[in-house]
């Protein structure tokens, strides 16, 4: 009796087993230089997906240009700060920072369109010429460049750039408008000073001439 109750005990625990690993199949985001690409991994037992079904992706190549002009106000001073970002359809981001020389390359996984945005989307300048701002505005996550890839890949991507004037910015504290200044008064007399010294010659010479009499 007490190895049979063993007996059916090893089987439940069994079942509840085999029963519970395909519950807690893994999803596996593999990146470009994974050792499981390309690997057949149904014989472990475990549902590996890359993105999209149940396959494993085949990563393509894709490479192109970004310009760059250092001398922005976003302490941005090489090219190789910047990071490009190409995303799939699935929403799977793949990075990498640009060369000294503006070039970049990287692996995506699989064909189809991609969305190709830069961080920082923006940098500031100052046209010492004229004294004007503008700023150079790159892809943003919001307002993506979309690349078509296929099976072999694309080469020779040009991330587009826009030039967005911002204003002008002053090399002087400005000076307040010049006033014209004003002609120096020229004293007069008033009507009742003119009016009191004639009555004081008028009594002058009523004086005099009262003492001649």
């Amino acid at each position: 009796m007490y190895k049979m109750q063993l007996t059916l005990l090893l089987a439940a625990i069994l079942l509840v087993g085999a029963l519970t690993v395909p519950s807690f199949a893994q999803t596996i985001i593999s990146s470009s230089n994974s050792s499981l690409v390309g690997q057949n991994l149904s014989s472990t037992g475990l549902n590996i997906t890359f993105g999209p079904g149940q396959v494993n992706y085949t990563y393509i190549p894709i490479s192109g240009q970004i310009s760059f002009d250092p001398n922005n106000y976003n302490n941005v001073t090489s090219v190789t700060q910047m990071t490009i970002y190409a995303r799939n359809s699935a929403g799977i981001d793949t990075k990498t920072n640009p060369a000294a020389n503006g070039t970049f390359s990287m692996m995506v996984p699989g064909n189809g369109t991609f969305s190709i945005y830069v961080i920082p989307a923006k940098l500031d300048y100052l046209d010492s010429s004229t004294n004007e701002t503008y700023s150079i505005i790159y892809p943003a996550e919001s307002k993506p460049y979309l690349v078509n890839v296929t099976d072999s890949g694309v080469t020779g991507i040009v991330i587009p750039t826009q030039t967005l004037q911002t204003g002008l910015q002053m090399n002087a504290t400005p000076m307040p408008p010049s006033v014209t200044a004003a002609a120096s008064p020229t004293a007069t007399p008033t009507p009742g000073f003119t009016a009191v010294a004639a009555l004081i010659i008028v009594g002058i010479v009523a004086a005099i001439a009262y003492k001649k009499k």
